[in-house]
Protein backbone atom coordinates (compact mmCIF):
# COMPACT_ATOMS: atom_id res chain seq x y z
CA UNK A 1 0.00 0.00 0.00
CA UNK A 2 1.27 3.21 -1.27
CA UNK A 3 0.36 6.72 1.12
CA UNK A 4 -0.12 9.76 -1.00
CA UNK A 5 0.56 12.74 0.96
CA UNK A 6 -1.22 16.06 -0.85
CA UNK A 7 -0.55 19.73 1.10
CA UNK A 8 -2.70 22.25 0.09
CA UNK A 9 -6.54 22.03 -0.22
CA UNK A 10 -7.22 24.86 -3.37
CA UNK A 11 -7.24 24.35 -7.22
CA UNK A 12 -4.04 22.43 -7.30
CA UNK A 13 -4.25 19.70 -4.51
CA UNK A 14 -8.02 19.19 -4.44
CA UNK A 15 -7.51 18.48 -8.31
CA UNK A 16 -4.65 16.49 -7.55
CA UNK A 17 -6.25 14.26 -5.10
CA UNK A 18 -9.49 13.67 -6.80
CA UNK A 19 -7.82 12.72 -9.72
CA UNK A 20 -5.46 10.54 -7.79
CA UNK A 21 -8.29 8.55 -6.03
CA UNK A 22 -9.79 7.51 -9.73
CA UNK A 23 -6.75 6.68 -10.83
CA UNK A 24 -4.98 4.08 -7.73
CA UNK A 25 -6.79 1.25 -5.79
CA UNK A 26 -8.62 1.55 -2.54
CA UNK A 27 -5.48 0.25 -1.31
CA UNK A 28 -3.98 3.19 -1.66
CA UNK A 29 -4.47 6.06 0.78
CA UNK A 30 -4.75 9.74 -0.55
CA UNK A 31 -4.34 12.42 2.10
CA UNK A 32 -5.21 16.20 1.91
CA UNK A 33 -4.10 18.56 4.58
CA UNK A 34 -5.10 21.77 5.16
CA UNK A 35 -5.33 24.69 7.48
CA UNK A 36 -8.90 25.69 6.82
CA UNK A 37 -11.43 22.70 5.90
CA UNK A 38 -13.29 24.84 3.62
CA UNK A 39 -12.52 25.39 -0.23
CA UNK A 40 -13.50 28.96 -1.74
CA UNK A 41 -13.45 29.28 -5.37
CA UNK A 42 -11.32 31.76 -6.24
CA UNK A 43 -12.77 33.55 -9.07
CA UNK A 44 -16.13 34.34 -6.40
CA UNK A 45 -14.52 37.38 -4.83
CA UNK A 46 -14.90 39.65 -7.91
CA UNK A 47 -18.46 38.04 -8.91
CA UNK A 48 -19.88 38.57 -5.19
CA UNK A 49 -18.19 42.07 -4.86
CA UNK A 50 -19.84 42.99 -9.29
CA UNK A 51 -23.29 40.85 -8.21
CA UNK A 52 -22.66 38.35 -10.14
CA UNK A 53 -22.94 35.57 -7.58
CA UNK A 54 -21.77 35.25 -4.59
CA UNK A 55 -18.86 33.54 -2.44
CA UNK A 56 -20.71 30.87 -0.80
CA UNK A 57 -22.05 29.54 -3.69
CA UNK A 58 -18.06 28.85 -4.79
CA UNK A 59 -17.60 27.49 -1.79
CA UNK A 60 -17.00 23.83 -0.05
CA UNK A 61 -16.69 21.71 2.74
CA UNK A 62 -12.91 19.67 1.85
CA UNK A 63 -14.23 17.04 4.54
CA UNK A 64 -17.30 16.20 1.65
CA UNK A 65 -13.87 14.91 -0.31
CA UNK A 66 -13.92 11.48 2.08
CA UNK A 67 -17.10 10.28 0.28
CA UNK A 68 -14.68 9.67 -2.08
CA UNK A 69 -12.34 7.35 -0.01
CA UNK A 70 -10.08 11.20 0.24
CA UNK A 71 -8.72 11.14 3.84
CA UNK A 72 -8.93 14.67 5.56
CA UNK A 73 -7.38 16.67 8.12
CA UNK A 74 -7.33 20.09 8.93
CA UNK A 75 -3.54 20.61 10.52
CA UNK A 76 -1.38 23.31 10.50
CA UNK A 77 1.85 22.34 8.70
CA UNK A 78 5.03 23.47 10.55
CA UNK A 79 7.83 21.94 8.68
CA UNK A 80 8.64 19.60 5.85
CA UNK A 81 11.61 17.60 5.11
CA UNK A 82 11.42 16.32 1.29
CA UNK A 83 14.40 14.08 1.86
CA UNK A 84 12.49 12.35 4.46
CA UNK A 85 9.05 13.02 2.75
CA UNK A 86 7.62 13.95 6.14
CA UNK A 87 6.12 16.69 7.09
CA UNK A 88 5.27 17.95 10.79
CA UNK A 89 2.10 19.78 11.91
CA UNK A 90 1.04 21.37 15.16
CA UNK A 91 -0.88 17.56 15.41
CA UNK A 92 2.05 16.04 15.14
CA UNK A 93 4.63 14.11 12.34
CA UNK A 94 3.36 12.15 8.84
CA UNK A 95 5.25 9.95 6.31
CA UNK A 96 4.38 9.58 2.90
CA UNK A 97 5.45 7.53 -0.24
CA UNK A 98 4.94 10.46 -2.39
CA UNK A 99 4.21 14.30 -1.33
CA UNK A 100 2.62 17.21 -3.42
CA UNK A 101 3.49 20.43 -2.40
CA UNK A 102 0.13 22.74 -3.11
CA UNK A 103 0.53 25.06 -0.64
CA UNK A 104 0.04 28.60 -2.58
CA UNK A 105 1.15 31.55 -2.44
CA UNK A 106 0.49 34.17 -0.24
CA UNK A 107 -0.82 37.64 0.44
CA UNK A 108 1.92 40.42 1.49
CA UNK A 109 0.34 44.33 2.00
CA UNK A 110 2.55 44.20 4.01
CA UNK A 111 5.48 44.53 2.08
CA UNK A 112 4.15 48.09 0.72
CA UNK A 113 4.05 50.34 3.49
CA UNK A 114 0.62 51.72 3.68
CA UNK A 115 -0.88 49.54 1.46
CA UNK A 116 -3.29 47.77 4.08
CA UNK A 117 -4.08 50.95 5.65
CA UNK A 118 -5.11 52.70 2.88
CA UNK A 119 -6.59 49.91 -0.14
CA UNK A 120 -9.06 47.57 -0.36
CA UNK A 121 -7.46 43.72 -1.42
CA UNK A 122 -10.23 41.96 -2.74
CA UNK A 123 -6.92 39.26 -3.45
CA UNK A 124 -8.59 37.73 -0.20
CA UNK A 125 -12.38 37.45 0.41
CA UNK A 126 -12.44 39.21 4.06
CA UNK A 127 -11.79 42.08 1.60
CA UNK A 128 -15.01 41.85 -0.55
CA UNK A 129 -17.67 43.40 2.14
CA UNK A 130 -15.37 46.58 3.08
CA UNK A 131 -15.09 47.55 -0.81
CA UNK A 132 -18.38 46.47 -1.86
CA UNK A 133 -19.89 48.77 0.86
CA UNK A 134 -17.14 51.56 -0.68
CA UNK A 135 -18.68 51.16 -4.00
CA UNK A 136 -22.14 51.55 -3.06
CA UNK A 137 -21.29 54.53 -1.24
CA UNK A 138 -19.23 55.90 -3.94
CA UNK A 139 -20.62 58.90 -5.52
CA UNK A 140 -18.14 59.83 -7.61
CA UNK A 141 -14.07 60.28 -8.07
CA UNK A 142 -10.94 59.06 -9.02
CA UNK A 143 -10.58 54.91 -8.97
CA UNK A 144 -7.27 53.52 -9.21
CA UNK A 145 -6.58 49.60 -9.14
CA UNK A 146 -3.03 49.39 -8.29
CA UNK A 147 -1.14 46.50 -9.05
CA UNK A 148 1.04 47.03 -5.71
CA UNK A 149 4.20 44.47 -6.55
CA UNK A 150 4.90 40.98 -8.27
CA UNK A 151 3.76 38.02 -8.50
CA UNK A 152 -0.04 37.69 -7.72
CA UNK A 153 -2.01 35.45 -8.87
CA UNK A 154 -4.34 35.02 -11.96
CA UNK A 155 -2.38 37.63 -13.90
CA UNK A 156 -5.55 39.50 -15.61
CA UNK A 157 -7.53 39.59 -13.10
CA UNK A 158 -6.90 43.22 -11.99
CA UNK A 159 -7.85 44.28 -15.42
CA UNK A 160 -11.08 42.24 -15.20
CA UNK A 161 -12.01 43.85 -11.80
CA UNK A 162 -11.79 47.70 -13.68
CA UNK A 163 -13.82 46.25 -16.48
CA UNK A 164 -16.05 44.80 -14.15
CA UNK A 165 -16.29 48.07 -12.05
CA UNK A 166 -16.74 50.12 -15.34
CA UNK A 167 -19.58 48.63 -16.25
CA UNK A 168 -21.38 48.55 -12.92
CA UNK A 169 -20.79 51.88 -12.57
CA UNK A 170 -21.44 53.04 -16.05
CA UNK A 171 -24.97 50.96 -15.59
CA UNK A 172 -25.46 53.52 -11.95
CA UNK A 173 -25.57 56.43 -14.38
CA UNK A 174 -22.38 57.75 -13.07
CA UNK A 175 -20.21 57.23 -16.07
CA UNK A 176 -19.23 60.73 -16.51
CA UNK A 177 -18.55 61.65 -12.50
CA UNK A 178 -15.56 59.11 -12.08
CA UNK A 179 -12.42 58.00 -13.85
CA UNK A 180 -10.23 54.55 -13.47
CA UNK A 181 -7.01 54.39 -13.91
CA UNK A 182 -5.10 50.93 -13.66
CA UNK A 183 -1.18 50.61 -12.66
CA UNK A 184 1.33 48.28 -13.21
CA UNK A 185 5.51 48.31 -12.24
CA UNK A 186 5.93 45.98 -15.49
CA UNK A 187 6.57 47.65 -18.47
CA UNK A 188 3.44 46.11 -20.59
CA UNK A 189 0.30 45.18 -19.49
CA UNK A 190 0.03 41.37 -19.88
CA UNK A 191 3.38 40.06 -19.96
CA UNK A 192 3.17 36.39 -20.10
CA UNK A 193 0.37 37.79 -23.14
CA UNK A 194 3.16 39.73 -24.70
CA UNK A 195 3.09 42.31 -26.40
CA UNK A 196 0.51 41.37 -28.89
CA UNK A 197 -1.59 40.05 -26.08
CA UNK A 198 -0.81 43.58 -24.35
CA UNK A 199 -1.68 45.52 -27.00
CA UNK A 200 -4.76 44.25 -27.64
CA UNK A 201 -6.17 44.48 -23.36
CA UNK A 202 -4.72 48.03 -23.83
CA UNK A 203 -7.22 48.66 -26.69
CA UNK A 204 -10.08 47.16 -24.89
CA UNK A 205 -8.91 49.48 -21.64
CA UNK A 206 -9.05 52.61 -24.06
CA UNK A 207 -12.41 51.71 -25.17
CA UNK A 208 -14.10 51.78 -21.97
CA UNK A 209 -12.30 54.78 -21.32
CA UNK A 210 -10.25 52.99 -18.29
CA UNK A 211 -6.45 54.86 -18.07
CA UNK A 212 -3.27 52.69 -17.47
CA UNK A 213 -0.04 53.44 -16.33
CA UNK A 214 3.11 50.92 -17.19
CA UNK A 215 6.31 50.99 -15.26
CA UNK A 216 4.99 52.20 -11.69
CA UNK A 217 6.18 50.77 -8.69
CA UNK A 218 4.27 51.89 -5.76
CA UNK A 219 7.16 52.70 -3.29
CA UNK A 220 4.28 53.48 -0.66
CA UNK A 221 0.46 54.53 -0.19
CA UNK A 222 -0.49 57.32 2.06
CA UNK A 223 -3.98 58.29 2.52
CA UNK A 224 -5.39 59.59 -0.61
CA UNK A 225 -1.64 59.34 -2.23
CA UNK A 226 0.14 56.24 -4.11
CA UNK A 227 3.66 57.62 -4.31
CA UNK A 228 6.19 55.70 -6.82
CA UNK A 229 8.85 57.38 -5.91
CA UNK A 230 9.86 59.44 -9.14
CA UNK A 231 5.96 60.80 -9.08
CA UNK A 232 2.75 60.74 -6.89
CA UNK A 233 -0.85 60.08 -7.87
CA UNK A 234 -4.21 61.06 -5.86
CA UNK A 235 -6.97 59.16 -5.76
CA UNK A 236 -10.53 58.69 -4.34
CA UNK A 237 -10.84 54.83 -4.01
CA UNK A 238 -7.90 52.44 -4.18
CA UNK A 239 -8.01 48.67 -5.39
CA UNK A 240 -4.45 47.58 -4.31
CA UNK A 241 -3.38 43.95 -5.61
CA UNK A 242 -0.71 43.11 -3.25
CA UNK A 243 2.24 41.05 -3.45
CA UNK A 244 2.63 37.92 -3.08
CA UNK A 245 5.16 35.34 -1.56
CA UNK A 246 5.20 31.78 -0.76
CA UNK A 247 4.85 30.31 2.58
CA UNK A 248 7.10 30.43 5.13
CA UNK A 249 7.13 26.88 6.01
CA UNK A 250 8.53 26.71 1.64
CA UNK A 251 10.48 29.45 2.28
CA UNK A 252 12.35 27.58 5.26
CA UNK A 253 12.69 24.52 3.85
CA UNK A 254 15.39 22.85 1.58
CA UNK A 255 12.61 23.04 -1.23
CA UNK A 256 13.14 26.57 -0.93
CA UNK A 257 14.97 27.83 -4.56
CA UNK A 258 15.78 31.73 -5.49
CA UNK A 259 12.89 33.96 -3.78
CA UNK A 260 11.92 31.04 -1.62
CA UNK A 261 9.33 29.41 -4.34
CA UNK A 262 9.51 25.78 -5.11
CA UNK A 263 12.27 24.99 -8.68
CA UNK A 264 10.16 22.42 -10.58
CA UNK A 265 10.77 20.63 -13.44
CA UNK A 266 8.39 22.04 -16.15
CA UNK A 267 7.17 18.57 -17.49
CA UNK A 268 6.86 16.45 -14.61
CA UNK A 269 6.83 19.10 -11.52
CA UNK A 270 8.83 17.15 -9.39
CA UNK A 271 11.20 18.80 -7.21
CA UNK A 272 14.90 17.95 -6.85
CA UNK A 273 13.55 14.82 -4.14
CA UNK A 274 12.69 11.71 -5.61
CA UNK A 275 8.51 11.47 -5.42
CA UNK A 276 8.26 14.84 -3.93
CA UNK A 277 6.19 17.15 -6.60
CA UNK A 278 5.03 20.94 -6.50
CA UNK A 279 2.18 22.53 -8.00
CA UNK A 280 0.17 25.80 -8.59
CA UNK A 281 1.45 28.73 -7.19
CA UNK A 282 3.72 27.80 -4.62
CA UNK A 283 6.24 26.78 -7.62
CA UNK A 284 8.57 29.31 -9.84
CA UNK A 285 8.76 27.61 -13.71
CA UNK A 286 11.21 29.87 -16.19
CA UNK A 287 10.08 30.32 -19.65
CA UNK A 288 12.20 30.32 -22.81
CA UNK A 289 11.41 34.42 -22.72
CA UNK A 290 12.89 34.55 -18.71
CA UNK A 291 9.14 35.35 -17.06
CA UNK A 292 7.30 32.97 -15.42
CA UNK A 293 4.48 30.25 -16.03
CA UNK A 294 1.28 32.47 -14.97
CA UNK A 295 0.51 31.80 -11.28
CA UNK A 296 -3.41 30.61 -11.50
CA UNK A 297 -5.82 28.43 -10.95
CA UNK A 298 -6.23 26.78 -14.27
CA UNK A 299 -2.52 25.94 -14.45
CA UNK A 300 -2.83 24.44 -10.75
CA UNK A 301 -5.63 22.08 -12.12
CA UNK A 302 -3.71 21.13 -15.35
CA UNK A 303 -0.22 20.48 -13.33
CA UNK A 304 -2.38 18.39 -10.60
CA UNK A 305 -3.80 16.21 -13.35
CA UNK A 306 -0.59 15.58 -14.99
CA UNK A 307 1.09 14.84 -11.55
CA UNK A 308 -1.80 12.36 -10.35
CA UNK A 309 -1.17 10.17 -13.15
CA UNK A 310 2.57 10.44 -12.79
CA UNK A 311 2.49 9.10 -9.29
CA UNK A 312 -0.21 6.39 -10.58
CA UNK A 313 1.86 5.04 -13.31
CA UNK A 314 5.01 4.74 -10.74
CA UNK A 315 2.71 2.87 -8.05
CA UNK A 316 1.57 0.85 -10.83
CA UNK A 317 4.53 0.25 -12.72
CA UNK A 318 2.92 1.46 -15.48
CA UNK A 319 4.42 4.39 -18.54
CA UNK A 320 5.36 7.57 -17.33
CA UNK A 321 2.67 10.22 -18.87
CA UNK A 322 3.67 12.76 -21.12
CA UNK A 323 5.36 15.72 -20.27
CA UNK A 324 3.86 19.07 -19.22
CA UNK A 325 2.88 21.05 -22.21
CA UNK A 326 2.07 24.47 -20.96
CA UNK A 327 -0.93 24.94 -22.49
CA UNK A 328 -3.60 26.88 -20.27
CA UNK A 329 -5.99 29.44 -21.11
CA UNK A 330 -8.25 31.99 -18.93
CA UNK A 331 -11.47 33.59 -19.48
CA UNK A 332 -10.92 37.45 -19.37
CA UNK A 333 -14.33 38.82 -17.42
CA UNK A 334 -15.06 42.45 -19.73
CA UNK A 335 -18.81 42.87 -18.71
CA UNK A 336 -21.13 41.39 -16.01
CA UNK A 337 -22.34 39.15 -19.26
CA UNK A 338 -19.13 39.18 -21.57
CA UNK A 339 -15.72 37.71 -21.03
CA UNK A 340 -13.04 37.08 -24.00
CA UNK A 341 -10.84 33.88 -23.65
CA UNK A 342 -6.82 34.02 -23.92
CA UNK A 343 -5.14 30.63 -24.69
CA UNK A 344 -1.30 30.35 -24.05
CA UNK A 345 1.40 27.71 -25.09
CA UNK A 346 3.80 28.94 -22.06
CA UNK A 347 6.30 26.61 -23.12
CA UNK A 348 7.12 27.71 -26.75
CA UNK A 349 10.13 29.19 -27.90
CA UNK A 350 11.37 31.88 -28.15
CA UNK A 351 8.21 33.10 -26.86
CA UNK A 352 5.04 31.84 -25.62
CA UNK A 353 2.31 31.91 -28.28
CA UNK A 354 -1.09 33.14 -27.17
CA UNK A 355 -4.28 33.49 -29.38
CA UNK A 356 -7.37 35.85 -28.16
CA UNK A 357 -10.55 35.11 -28.98
CA UNK A 358 -12.88 38.54 -28.82
CA UNK A 359 -15.49 39.19 -26.12
CA UNK A 360 -18.85 37.35 -26.01
CA UNK A 361 -21.50 36.02 -24.13
CA UNK A 362 -20.71 32.32 -24.75
CA UNK A 363 -17.15 33.21 -23.32
CA UNK A 364 -18.93 34.26 -19.87
CA UNK A 365 -21.24 31.59 -19.73
CA UNK A 366 -18.19 28.92 -20.37
CA UNK A 367 -16.65 30.23 -17.43
CA UNK A 368 -19.14 30.26 -15.73
CA UNK A 369 -19.39 26.24 -17.03
CA UNK A 370 -16.18 25.50 -15.81
CA UNK A 371 -16.63 26.67 -12.37
CA UNK A 372 -19.49 24.38 -12.12
CA UNK A 373 -17.62 21.24 -13.62
CA UNK A 374 -15.08 21.34 -11.15
CA UNK A 375 -17.61 21.69 -8.14
CA UNK A 376 -19.03 18.78 -9.37
CA UNK A 377 -16.22 16.53 -10.47
CA UNK A 378 -14.65 17.24 -6.80
CA UNK A 379 -17.25 17.62 -4.89
CA UNK A 380 -20.64 15.99 -6.50
CA UNK A 381 -23.23 17.45 -6.62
Amino acid sequence: MARVLVLGGGFGGVSTATQLRRRLADEHEILLIDRSSTFVMGLRKLWDLFGIGSIAQGTRDLRALESQGIRFERREVLEIDPVRRTITTHRGSLEADYLVVALGAEPRPDLVPGLSEHAHNVWAASGVPGLKAALAAFAGGEIVVAIAGMPYPCPPAPFECAMLLEDQLRGRGLRGGFGITVTTPKPILLPNAGAEGSAWLAEQLVGREIGFETGREVKRVEAGVLDWGDARREFDLLIGVPPHRPPRVIADSALAGPGGWVTVDPGTFETGHQDVFAIGDVTKVTLANGLPLPKAGVMADLEGQRVAAAIAARISGAEAPEPFDGRGYCFLEMSASTAALIEGEFYSRPEPRIALADESAEHAQLKHRFEAERLESWFGG
